[in-house]
Order: C-alpha cells, then sequence, then structure tokens
C-alpha cells in the first residue's frame, strides 16, 4: 500500500492544504470574532491508510516523507463566518468544498495579541454542491458571539469598496488576513469548463486580496452601526487562473435562498430530490467512455473513507493506465478526492463488461426519510445500493458487494494479500533435494537442483558409477490460492550423463563419442503461506534426443543411460 499510495505522497510536497489585501483598523480588528479558520479531519479509513504508508517510510528512514504525511493528516482547512438566523440562532457559513472531505470538523478565531479560541465538532446541517455552499451548527451551549454578521439590504455595484477576510496559507500555517478591493464585475458569469459551455453564477468580480486558504470567507462592505463595522456582500470561493486580481465571490442573494432552505428543510421532497439524483446518475453511467469520475460524485464521504484502502488495491492491480492516470491526475487537486476515484472505479469494474457500454435504469426504490435502497438494473443485472441523505444531498452509503464497508470483508482481503506475499511464488532462487527415481536404469537415486526463473542446474545421482548433470532454460508460474501457492513448470536443456558400462562399452569398441543429451522436464511444486519459502515437487524428465547415438553409436546394442526420471522433492524459495 504504501508502495502504491507514492504518487499521491509526492504530490503532498507541492499541493497547498488550504482549501481553496491589508488595512488596519479597529473594526477589522473587530471582525475577527466573526471570521475565523476552518479545520477538517479527514475518515479514520482514509487516516488508516496514509498511518500505514508512514510507518512503512519511517522504517525506511525517508524522514521527509513522513513529514508530507503528517502535515496531510493536519487536515485542510479555509474560512467561514458566523451568522445569526432571526432567532438568535448562530451558524458558520462557508463552502461545500472546504468541508467536503471532512470527517469531522472544527473553527478557530484569533484575537489579534494571538490568542486563540477552538470549537471542536461543528456540526454540517447541509451543503450544496451546485453553489458551493454548506452551512454547520455550534456544538449545543457553544455560543462565542451574541450576533452573527448581517447581510447587505443592497447588492454591490461595480466600482463598490469591498474587503475580504479570512486565513490563507503561509506555507502550510494558515494566517489571518484582511484586504481591500473594489467590485470589478457584479455579475459575472463563465462557462463551467474547456469541455462544458454551461455558464456558472452570478458571481461577484472583485480585487479584494484572495489566497488559498481564503475561501468561504465573506466578502464585505462598510457599514456603521453594527458591532463588526461590516456587512456580507459574498462568500469568496474561486480566483480566475492566470488573471491578475480576478476574484469571485457568491452573492449575498444566493446565499440566504440556500440558508432558507438548509435552516427548513422539506421531508415531504426527500423522495422527489432522490429520484432526481437517480435520473441523473443512471444517465451519467451510459456514456460510451470510464464512468467512474461521474460515480464518484455521488459517494458519500463515509462510503469513500470505509472503501479507500480495498479500492487503491483493487485500483492498482487491476486498472489500465489510462485508469490510472485520470486518479492521478485527480490526486493533483484532491487528495481525498482520488480516493473517490478508486472507489467509483471499483464499483464501474464490477457492473462492466469487458468492452461493453453500460445500460442502466431504476428497477426499484424502497425505504423512507432520509435512507433508501435502489435496486438498478445495470446489463441486464440486478444491483442494490444504498443512498443517504448526507448534508442535505443524496449519496451513496453502499453499492453491490464491493463498496459496503464491510470491516471483516476488508480484514479477509488484507489477510489474503499478506498470504500471498508470502507464497513466494515469483521470481527467486529454489533449491530442491530429494528422490528419484531412473526408469529402466536405476529405481532409486538423489536428485538435487537449484534454479531461477529462468535457468537452472541439477544433477542426478544413483552412485558412482551412474550420475548425469545437466543445464537448462525455462518458465515456472505462479498461482495463489489462498494460503497455498502452486508453481508449475517447463524446462528443456543438456544432460552430461556418466555410466559406467557404457564407458565400458567405448573401451571394447574404441568409440570417441560423447554421452550428452538434451531434455524436456515437467513438474509442479506447492507452498505455502504458513512456512514462508518451503514447498514440495515432483516432476519428470525425458531425454528427447541422445546425441551421442548420432552417427557414432549403435543403439541396437546399447540402451539409453537414461531415458527417463521422476522425482519427488522438497526444498526452499529465497
Amino acid at each position: 500500500m504504501a508502495r502504491r499510495l507514492y504518487i499521491f505522497i509526492a504530490l503532498l510536497f507541492v499541493i497547498p492544504l488550504q482549501i481553496f489585501s491589508q488595512q488596519s483598523s479597529s473594526t477589522a480588528g473587530r471582525l475577527r470574532d466573526y471570521v475565523g479558520l476552518i479545520n477538517q479531519t479527514y475518515h479514520p479509513g482514509i487516516v488508516a491508510i496514509f498511518e500505514k504508508a508512514k510507518a512503512e517510510y519511517a522504517r525506511r528512514g525517508d524522514n521527509d516523507t513522513v513529514r508530507a504525511i503528517d502535515i496531510f493528516l493536519r487536515g485542510a482547512f479555509g474560512s467561514g463566518f458566523i451568522y445569526s438566523d432571526a432567532r438568535g440562532n448562530l451558524y458558520i457559513l462557508t463552502n461545500n468544498h472546504v468541508v467536503e472531505q471532512a470527517h469531522t470538523l472544527s473553527i478557530t478565531f484569533e484575537s489579534q495579541d494571538g490568542t486563540k479560541t477552538k470549537i471542536e465538532n461543528l456540526r454540517i446541517i447541509a451543503t450544496d454542491e451546485e453553489t458551493d455552499l454548506a452551512i454547520l451548527a455550534f456544538p449545543e451551549g457553544e455560543k462565542p458571539v451574541t450576533q452573527g454578521l448581517s447581510f447587505v439590504t443592497n447588492p454591490v455595484d461595480e466600482g463598490d469598496d469591498v474587503y475580504s477576510a479570512g486565513f490563507p496559507g503561509l506555507g502550510i500555517t494558515p494566517i489571518w488576513q484582511f484586504g481591500r478591493g473594489m467590485v470589478s464585475n457584479a455579475s459575472a458569469r463563465f462557462p463551467r469548463s474547456l469541455d462544458d459551455e454551461t455558464l456558472m453564477g452570478p458571481f461577484i468580480q472583485h480585487t479584494a486580496q484572495i489566497d488559498a486558504g481564503n475561501s468561504g470567507g465573506p466578502l464585505l462592505v462598510a457599514q456603521r452601526n453594527v458591532p463588526s463595522g461590516y456587512a456580507v456582500a459574498g462568500i469568496n470561493t474561486l480566483s480566475g487562473l492566470r488573471r491578475q486580481a480576478a476574484n469571485y465571490a457568491i452573492p449575498a442573494d444566493k446565499i440566504q435562498i440556500f440558508i432558507n432552505n438548509a435552516l427548513n428543510p422539506r421531508p415531504e421532497t426527500f423522495r422527489d430530490e432522490l429520484d432526481r439524483r437517480l435520473v441523473k446518475f443512471t444517465e451519467g453511467l451510459k456514456e460510451n467512455k470510464a464512468v467512474f469520475p461521474h460515480i464518484a460524485e455521488f459517494l458519500s464521504t463515509v462510503c469513500i473513507g470505509e472503501n479507500a484502502q480495498y479500492a487503491m488495491d483493487e485500483m492498482y492491480a487491476k486498472a489500465n493506465s489510462a485508469a490510472k492516470r485520470m486518479i492521478d491526475e485527480k490526486a493533483s487537486d484532491s487528495i481525498v478526492g482520488a480516493l473517490g476515484y478508486a472507489v467509483a472505479w471499483t464499483i464501474e469494474n464490477s457492473v462492466r463488461r469487458q468492452g461493453t457500454t453500460l445500460t442502466a435504469s431504476v428497477k426499484e426504490v424502497s425505504g423512507e426519510s432520509e435512507e433508501y435502497t435502489v435496486v438498478f438494473t445495470i446489463n441486464n443485472r440486478d444491483v442494490s445500493s444504498v443512498w443517504i441523505r448526507e448534508y442535505g444531498n443524496w449519496r451513496i452509503r453502499s453499492f453491490a458487494d464491493v463498496a459496503t464497508g464491510d470491516q471483516s470483508t476488508l480484514q479477509r482481503r488484507q489477510t489474503q494479500r499478506e498470504a500471498a506475499e508470502k507464497l513466494r511464488i515469483g521470481d527467486g532462487i529454489h533449491i530442491e533435494a530429494g528422490y528419484a527415481t531412473l526408469f529402466e536404469k536405476a529405481p532409486a537415486a538423489l536428485y538435487i537442483s537449484l534454479d531461477t526463473s529462468l535457468f537452472g542446474v541439477k544433477m542426478y545421482l544413483a552412485g558412482p558409477e551412474l550420475w548425469s548433470i545437466g543445464v537448462y532454460s525455462g518458465i515456472r508460474f505462479g498461482i495463489p490460492a489462498g494460503n497455498f501457492g502452486f508453481i508449475p513448470y517447463i524446462r528443456i536443456g543438456m544432460d552430461y550423463q556418466h555410466d559406467q558400462e557404457y564407458e565400458n562399452y567405448k573401451k571394447r569398441n574404441d568409440d570417441l563419442s560423447f554421452p550428452i543429451s538434451i531434455m524436456g522436464q515437467i513438474g509442479f511444486k506447492v507452498t505455502t503461506s504458513y512456512v514462508p519459502g518451503l514447498f514440495i515437487g515432483v516432476g519428470f524428465q525425458y531425454n528427447i534426443i541422445n546425441l551421442h547415438s548420432v552417427g557414432f553409436f549403435d543403439e541396437r546394442t546399447y540402451s539409453n543411460p537414461i531415458k527417463a526420471g521422476l522425482s519427488f522433492t522438497a526444498g526452499y524459495a529465497f
């Protein structure tokens, strides 16, 4: 696993762990009470993968990689701010992409003198993937301020002064930053990507300083007669690449619609929302290309966390180079997102027949409230899945028998992998010895061999008057079967044979021929993980051509020294 994660771990050196201007005043100082640093930690399943990798790199003495993994395991960070509803309840607003990979969340407020107040165990109430918004709740009893930031009553216009606040990173350290700029486009819209002309927006485009880590922080305008001195015009969400001071914020009116929907859920609409998600899911499966990136969009955080380790093993063992490249490219954007790709790949691999296009439809939906069992018919085969309403979005909790989160299954597969590694059925040196019978020549002989996967040397010894030694080339195959392994082999080579009866014949007949045979050998060995390296074997040899009889020796008056042999051996693989 540590070796397979190398590409991901290497990226830790270059990927900033922040998710994703200066004016000092007394109001900016008060603003620190409302804008905080959001930290996330990952699912225990994801942490376990990287802890295992860290232990392996520590054993090798690779301290730089160990440090990179430690940095990654601290979790990504972004910004957020306190909002209060009409009843005075406090919440935290931020971006969806700040919290989407989180297992647990905290927020830290830092005063100008460096004093920090950290509040743990924040609860995600709802997220919206389309608008990139999230709302969090404080733990019961926590109320760091009496009132949150308020929203502007009128939308901002081009040329208006605006301010950014948040915790962009200096290296890997988040630091408070307050920036000033102006609105450069009050209603910016642009395509979703080079491949998708669907317009995103509108956004507030502005020039207030934004860096990685500012995501989720507020875009503000000055406002008198409020405790903070500022009102929220939007939430900073992204910056334009290779653009100078082109930063974008989600406007206040869209945020308020999201808040209203999040704080006033309508259970009677949940099933309709699920049906719409299922239509989108099945339609995306029918694309004539790899669809695991599409599947990954529907995976819950718990599904990714519980199945990532198995998925990584399966994907790196079985996926083609194109799929691996797509996952590695995803890792350059989000390592946890790449793990989601791996889980999604195992799902696609389980339902796709080689070279076929997927056809998918919903056969049956059953359940209630916030959990439903959905049976799909995919390529004429029924596949069951469980969908849950996670943070206001319907997502896959489990799928078929490959993404179940069953820890006993994962442990069994891990045991199988460890057993296979102990079998020693691959390349290596084998030494063996045992009993052999040389048909028509000697009922009992000693057999000894030393070989690699391609070359070897072997010997039959029936006594000083009858023995042979030979060299050969061949191939052997390793076939794992649980705690046992089978190693069939095929060989061809040459034997020098010493037979005293033949030597005496040569002297009587002045024959100068040399007793060399071309031989073929087949056999197999059996090994076990219970005693790594130990094996038993059986082999059969047949001398195909006896060179000493070609043109020099009359076989009608003398039989071949060794025509065939059967050996039973025990040995050790290094």
